[in-house]
C-alpha cells in the first residue's frame, strides 16, 4: 500500500508541468506521503520506520568504494561522451535557490536523501516485505534506473549505469542496516553530477 500511493503521487507530479522544477518531484510526492501517514491509521501502523544504520570498518570501507567508483564513472562518462546537457537549466533553479554555492550544497544533500528515502526507503521496504532484500535489490534498481532515464548520466546508457548504482546502494542498505551510509555515497555522486553539469553551461 505505502509503495502504490508514492508511486501514484509521483506519477501525478510528474503530469504538472509546473512541479518539474528541481525539487518539486521529489518534495511534493514526499510530503504527500508524510500527511497521508500521518492522518491514516492503516498506513501509520505498518509504516516501517528508517534507521541510520551500522557503522563499522567494513561498512565505511564498501561506502567509500562506491562513492569514488560511482564519481570515476560519472567523470569518465562525460569525457568520453560529452552529452549535451543544456536542458538540465529549466530543472535547476540555481539563481532562485542562491547561486551556485548554495545550490551546489543543496542539490546534492536533499536530492539523494528524499531519493534514497524513495527508493531505498519506501520502495525497497514494500518490496522487501514482500519477495525478500534480493528482490528488492534489483527491483527497486531496475525502477532507479529507468527514472535516470532523463536524468545525469543520460539516455539509455545513463540509465544502465543507474541502475547498477542502484544495486551497490541497495546493497549497501542491506550491508549496513540502514539508510544513513547509502545517502552518504549519494550525496558524493550528486555533487559531482552537479560539478559536471556546472562546468557543462547546464546552470
Amino acid at each position: 500500500m505505502h509503495a502504490w500511493i508514492l508511486i501514484l503521487l509521483l506519477a501525478v507530479t510528474a503530469f504538472a508541468p509546473a512541479l518539474s522544477v528541481w525539487p518539486f518531484p521529489w518534495l511534493i510526492p514526499l510530503a504527500g506521503y508524510a500527511v497521508l501517514v500521518a492522518m491514516l491509521p492503516p498506513l501509520r501502523m505498518s509504516f516501517r520506520p528508517w534507521h541510520f544504520g551500522r557503522i563499522s570498518r567494513p561498512a565505511l570501507i564498501a561506502t567509500a568504494t562506491i562513492t569514488l567508483g560511482s564519481c570515476l564513472v560519472l567523470v569518465t562518462f562525460q569525457l568520453l561522451t560529452h552529452p549535451d546537457v543544456s536542458f538540465f537549466s529549466r530543472f535547476l533553479p540555481v539563481s532562485a535557490l542562491g547561486g551556485v554555492v548554495v545550490f551546489g550544497v543543496l542539490f546534492p544533500v536533499f536530492n539523494a536523501l528524499f531519493e534514497e528515502i524513495v527508493f531505498r526507503g519506501i520502495l525497497f521496504d514494500a518490496v522487501e516485505s514482500q519477495w525478500g532484500q534480493r528482490i528488492a535489490i534489483l527491483g527497486t534498481a531496475i525502477v532507479f534506473g529507468y527514472g535516470h532515464m532523463r536524468g545525469y548520466p543520460p539516455g539509455a546508457l545513463g540509465a544502465l549505469l543507474a541502475g547498477i548504482y542502484g544495486i551497490c546502494l541497495g546493497w549497501l542498505r542491506v550491508f549496513s542496516r540502514g539508510l544513513g551510509l547509502p545517502v552518504i555515497a549519494h550525496v558524493a555522486a550528486d555533487a559531482t553530477i552537479f560539478v559536471i553539469l556546472v562546468r557543462s553551461g547546464a546552470s
